[in-house]
């Protein structure tokens, strides 16, 4: 049997890697010609072509899933075409078992999946999204198109913009009473550092709010003690299916804490977690439609029905991630909702097809 599962695992793990290839390829080439309308004086096509490359990774991380299912559409459907199936079949072996043997190539393709979401991806984008707004905008800062706005507590801040080593810059802080009805100051510092355990806010105005008026007053320094620390800060202004899953999870959990809403990266969470039951689920698939409705039609019907597939389970798992907030469900159910109802379609005509 480790012949058989060797057999398969090469020409099944070969055809996913040859399309993960292609897809890499031409969303490097999709992603480089779209940043051609972006260059300026200082963000020049040495500078495109930098950035592009550096988000490889994500690109990499991100097109898993499509490459997965046409992979094992193809690599199992070139076997079908062959009559190598019809005769490992013969042989007397079931079709689980052929399964099994293509399912553990696809387990070291899940590990390094995990490896370049969890260590690569996230630090491979985060620098090259801050080196094209360092290049783009011709100064030393990292920062949204608007600012970013936090909340701690009845306390609410606004940063304009945050450098790379976590400083920031434009500092705004409304505090309210308890019942958040009543505003009872404002200070604005130019910038922050941080330092041991706590925000060092430079050249600050704050003005107090009372009964009596507004009165305003300057102190060259002022403590901001918070558990926001500059990894935290850094999650604030970062797109959260860039993160890492540790990351996601730190970051949800902080919001869950101070009662904020945590929904867009708990889901990002398990999208990242889940990841390895969502390509089990398509490999399924993918086997169910070799060895049922799809065993005897052309390699680019199999094809185009793996990538119709693949995308309806993001779709919905995109639907239902907005969905969870209306509805008020876990997150989590955004993502394993889609990926069961794909694995159990692809038993049920597995079991049809035996």
């Amino acid at each position: 049997m480790k012949t058989l599962d060797r057999y398969i695992a090469r020409n099944v793990l070969g055809a996913v890697l040859v399309v993960q290839t292609l897809l890499l390829g031409l969303d490097f080439l999709l992603a480089l010609v779209n940043e051609l309308d972006n260059l300026n004086e200082t963000y020049q096509i040495t500078n495109a072509l930098y950035f592009v490359t550096m988000t490889l990774p994500r690109r990499f991380y991100d097109l898993v899933p499509v490459s997965v299912m046409v992979g094992s559409l193809i690599g199992l459907g070139a076997l079908a075409s062959s009559n190598e199936l019809s005769v490992i079949r013969a042989a007397g072996v079931s079709i689980v078992r052929i399964i099994v043997s293509v399912m553990k190539p696809m387990m070291l393709l899940m590990a390094l999946t995990f490896v370049v979401g969890e260590f690569i991806a996230p630090q491979t984008e985060v620098t090259g999204q801050n080196y094209r707004i360092l290049k783009r905008s011709g100064n030393t800062m990292v920062k949204s198109e608007s600012g970013v706005w936090h909340r701690d507590g009845n306390e609410y801040f606004y940063f304009s913009s945050i450098q790379a080593n976590g400083q920031l810059f434009g500092v705004s802080r409304y505090e309210f009473n308890e019942e958040n009805q009543e505003l009872k100051s404002i200070a604005y510092a130019e910038y922050g550092v941080y330092q041991d355990d706590h925000w060092l806010l430079k050249g600050v105005q704050v003005s107090e709010v009372n009964d009596d008026g507004v009165f305003t007053g300057r102190t060259p320094e002022w403590v901001w003690k918070t558990d926001l620390t500059p990894d935290l800060i850094k999650m604030i202004i970062i797109t959260p299916r860039y993160l890492a899953p540790s990351e996601l999870w730190q970051y949800g959990q902080y919001l869950k804490e101070r009662g904020l809403k945590s929904h867009e990266h708990m889901l990002a969470f398990w999208q990242k977690m889940l990841m390895p039951l969502t390509l089990s689920s398509l490999v399924l698939v993918a086997a169910s439609f070799v060895f049922g409705p799809l065993r005897s039609a052309p390699a680019g019907t199999r094809v185009f029905s793996g990538v119709v597939v693949g995308l309806l389970v993001k779709y919905l798992q995109d639907i239902l991630g907005p969905a969870s907030v209306v509805y008020g469900f876990e997150p989590v159910w955004a993502i394993l909702l889609p990926a069961l109802g794909c694995a159990l379609y692809g038993a049920i005509l597995i079991r049809r097809s035996g």
